[in-house]
């Protein structure tokens, strides 16, 4: 097990002690209530998945290749290629074909979506299409690009379609997408996309592992029970935002309401580089220090699932801030549906909305993290 930021409470949420720590490689506060062990198993609502995991593992021409030691890798971007390179290797030709594409901004920019694989195309190979040795090292890979906290809220936001699919086609674990924009190296960018209906991440290496960006992360049911064991894959990020708003007074929250109304994020799935010219709601700067900190808590809250970037570090220097604004619209409840709340910085783009439920009746939520410099790694301009 990781060892874990020591943590105390402002605002009754709670912050990593040294909020540093919490970006690049460290480890931060879990994103959900629930327990990390939490294991997915590829479900889906299609048999589709299953038949072909099999035929896969039939075809598979190469999995007997031998996989390197990723773990003598120095630094963060070349394990992730090693790995990259290890989970290639597992792959038959025609798997290697499907998973791979070229870096350009429509591949990297048409493919992923906040809507069900049956509304929206995905590029790449399934993880229910997986063999076992496929899917575990798949998994290695994935789980390298996260910290111990973004595992968990990969893992649990995964499973939380697990329960979509019990009640609607189109969903499940099993319906998630690996694919890899640009061919794995540590002299060239290239980029692994992992994406499905409430989770995607595009995790983009130039040499170093630059970014993380895009993140969608959404979650229906917002919480539920198994076996005894209460999950909330997205409570870090509710109560961390939750706990920024209400740190404002009366006359700083008016202040930081924003006219318009909002029914989704404003900056989601193929809306790449459409950022507000001009930034609107509270200054981070005018705020006292116990409200920063509330600040930099709801931004660890995303940027610390990225496992070596050192996006959130770059996001709460004391020039970034300076530049920052906090802002909601509609409701700052965040439970009445069109609640919203936006954290808008130099580089740092968070968005979460409330939303009426799908598939069940309660409410659910949608939120992005991007970064205006980094997304994709900076590969393209918009």
């Amino acid at each position: 097990m990781r060892d874990t930021p020591k943590l105390f409470a402002i605002g009754g949420v709670a912050i990593c002690a040294l909020l540093a720590a919490c970006g690049g490689g460290g480890s931060s506060s879990s994103s959900g209530s629930s327990s990390s062990s939490t294991t997915v198993t590829t479900s889906s609502s299609s048999s589709s998945s299953t038949s072909s995991a099999s035929s896969s593992t039939s075809s598979t021409s190469s999995s007997s290749a031998s996989s390197s030691d990723c773990s003598t890798q120095t630094s963060q971007g070349s394990k992730l290629t090693c790995l990259a390179s290890n989970f290639i290797s597992t792959l038959s030709s025609s798997q290697q074909s499907s998973v791979s594409l070229s870096l350009t901004s429509s591949n990297a920019t048409s493919y992923w979506s906040n809507l069900p694989t049956t509304l929206a195309t995905r590029k790449g190979l399934t993880l229910g299409s997986l063999s076992t040795a496929q899917k575990t090292a798949a998994m290695s890979l994935l789980n390298a690009a996260l910290t111990s906290s973004g595992q968990t809220t990969m893992t649990e936001l995964l499973a939380a379609d697990d329960q979509l699919a019990a009640s609607a086609s189109g969903y499940g674990s099993g319906l998630y997408y690996i694919s890899f924009l640009g061919t794995p190296s540590t002299s060239s960018p290239w980029i692994l996309e992992f994406t499905g209906h409430h989770y995607t991440f595009l995790a983009s290496v130039n040499g170093s592992y630059v970014s993380m960006t895009p993140n969608f992360v959404g979650v229906e049911p917002v919480t539920w029970t198994a076996s005894g064991t209460t999950h909330t894959p997205m409570g870090t990020r509710h109560d961390a935002l939750l706990a920024m708003l209400n740190g404002l007074s009366s006359t700083q929250l008016a202040s930081a309401k924003l006219s318009q109304a909002y029914d989704d994020v404003l900056v989601g799935p193929q809306k790449d580089g459409t950022f507000p010219s001009t930034a609107s709601g509270i200054a981070v700067s005018g705020l006292s220090s116990s409200q920063q900190a509330l600040v930099k808590a709801a931004i660890a809250s995303y940027a610390s699932d990225a496992n070596g970037t050192g996006q959130y570090d770059a996001y709460v220097t004391d020039t970034a801030l300076a530049s920052t604004y906090i802002s909601w619209a509609s409701y700052s409840d965040l439970s009445t549906k069109g609640s919203y709340v936006r954290i808008d910085g130099p580089r740092v783009w968070i968005e979460f909305i409330v939303q009426s439920g799908i598939v069940f009746s309660a409410n659910h939520y949608h939120s992005i993290w991007r970064d205006k410099t980094y997304d994709y790694g900076g590969n393209f301009s918009f």
